[in-house]
């Protein structure tokens, strides 16, 4: 029950960080279209309304298909639609996304595994590149594999034990939460996570029997 607690409030602090920038921008965007008359300034507001608007509108879509519960436990994932999705969060922050899915659909838990994972191996990329995510049958299982490429890796601090779920939950500041639920549904599918980490490169792997 307290884990449950925890995660959600790391959750909520998370996502309400990920979106202040991009709504306050609109709200000072709306501010100056209220005061200003000069025709420049103010097609310069409608420009930061209209990208400060989809770049919320790309976090929300983010968020409800990665933490979410949309169409609940047996619900299928269109993986086309997944790729989009990912694709534009992740150049929000000046990665590329490679996408290597031989599925067309998948299970809800799957498809926010592969997502959290290609989100997870992005961030670790401050100075931006490349996540490969691919997903794949082998022998029976589903195997997951993401690789971040980049001239910087930096992956949070004790990244192992936070994806491991070996850390006290109310220690951890809300970067964290979603590296730590990307864990944790990897543990709720039985699966295997492997963290793999160089000076450019970041691999995660997991398998899942059906």
């Amino acid at each position: 029950m307290r884990e449950a607690f925890e995660l959600a409030s790391l959750l909520s602090s998370r996502l309400c960080h990920d979106l202040v920038s991009p709504v306050g921008a609109v709200t000072n965007g709306l501010e100056v279209l209220a005061d200003e008359t000069e025709a420049d300034m103010r097609e310069s507001a409608m420009r930061l309304i209209t990208e400060s608007a989809d770049r919320a509108a790309r976090k929300l879509q983010f968020a409800r298909l990665a933490y979410g519960a949309g169409g609940g436990p047996q619900a299928i994932i269109d993986m086309g639609d997944a790729r989009k999705i990912t694709t534009a969060m992740l150049n929000d922050i000046k990665v590329a996304l490679e996408w290597k899915c031989d599925f067309a659909t998948c299970d809800r838990m799957l498809a926010k595994m592969l997502v959290n994972s290609a989100f997870l191996a992005a961030e670790s990329l401050p100075r931006g590149g490349t996540v490969i995510a691919a997903m794949r049958e082998q022998a029976g299982s589903t195997i997951i594999e993401v690789q971040a490429e980049g001239p910087m890796m930096k992956p949070m601090d004790q990244l192992h034990e936070i994806i491991s779920g070996t850390v006290e939950l109310g220690g951890l500041a809300p970067r964290a939460a979603q590296a730590y639920y990307t864990g944790l549904i990897s543990r709720c599918l039985e699966g295997n996570m492997l963290l793999t980490v160089s000076d450019k490169t970041l691999i995660i792997r997991d398998s899942f029997r059906p």
